[in-house]
């Protein structure tokens, strides 16, 4: 999961907190997480169906378009660094 583009003027965002803890269950279109830019907050929704393996952000920070957030994966996958 990636920091979405919501806007041809949005460079970044600051992720507000993830709805979903590490380990659960997602289907695509869940809503995943909270994230604040300056056109407003929005939930992001889950890209795929899965279990959250990991997050790689933190509440209150800043994070550029594109930039991945957290993992979705099958049961037991074990993410790289």
């Amino acid at each position: 999961m990636t920091i979405p583009r919501l806007g041809d003027e949005i460079s970044s965002g600051v992720l507000i907190r993830f709805l979903v803890q590490t380990g659960a269950p997602v289907r695509r279109g869940d809503p995943l997480y909270e994230l604040d830019t300056d056109k407003g907050t929005q939930e992001v929704e889950a890209e795929a169906d899965g279990v959250l393996l990991r997050v790689d952000a933190v509440d209150g920070g800043e994070y550029p378009v594109g930039h991945t957030v957290a993992w979705i994966g099958e049961p037991g996958e074990v993410v790289g660094a």
